[in-house]
Order: C-alpha cells, then sequence, then structure tokens
C-alpha cells in the first residue's frame, strides 16, 4: 500500500510539471488527478465497511483519521489543478507570442 502511494504522489508531481498544449489534455489531466482520489475514497469506504481500522503507513487509522487525510487529498488536487491551469495559460502565452514573431 505504501508503495501505490508513493506511486500516487509521483505521477501527481509529474501532472503538474509537464506540458499541457490543448484544453482538452489539461481537462483529462485534472480529471485523472481528481479521479484518483476518488477511486481511494471508495477504496477506503469498501476496506472500513469490512473493519474497524485501515492500516496506512503501517499504523491503524480509524475513518475520521481517513476522512481528514482524504479531504487533504482532495485540497491538493485543487491545488494540483490550479497549477496546471496556469501551466496551459503559460504554454499558450508563450506560444502565441511565437507565433506573431513568425508572422
Amino acid at each position: 500500500m505504501t508503495f501505490i502511494i508513493l506511486a500516487v504522489l509521483v505521477f501527481l508531481i509529474f501532472m503538474v510539471f509537464r506540458k499541457y498544449k490543448t484544453i482538452g489534455s489539461t481537462i483529462i489531466g485534472i480529471m485523472l488527478a481528481l479521479g484518483i482520489t476518488t477511486v481511494v475514497l471508495l477504496a477506503g469506504c469498501i476496506a472500513f465497511s469490512e473493519s474497524d481500522t485501515l492500516i496506512f503507513f503501517n499504523n491503524a487509522i480509524g475513518l475520521n483519521d481517513f476522512l481528514h487525510l482524504i479531504v487533504a487529498w482532495y485540497v491538493a488536487d485543487v491545488f494540483c489543478s490550479i497549477l496546471i491551469i496556469r501551466n496551459h495559460i503559460a504554454y499558450k502565452k508563450i506560444n502565441a507570442v511565437r507565433k506573431n514573431i513568425n508572422a
């Protein structure tokens, strides 16, 4: 489980720093980040229906702690989404200037 969480964090860092040339890729990137968090939320809810605790980084956590982690993760996703949109806008501005110079 720990490896999966670290892999997701590396993936989200990659998503923030990549180029977004089109609005479609920007929307897909944001939806993918939010979708991963939603899948983790659903998997956690399923796990809590079977047990009162969940093992997270070798510690047992309860439902309340899990929900706090998910809320923090959604806040991080919103922050990442803002960065992704800013990267897309910056990419468009740089390329708009370049097109005017070449014309």
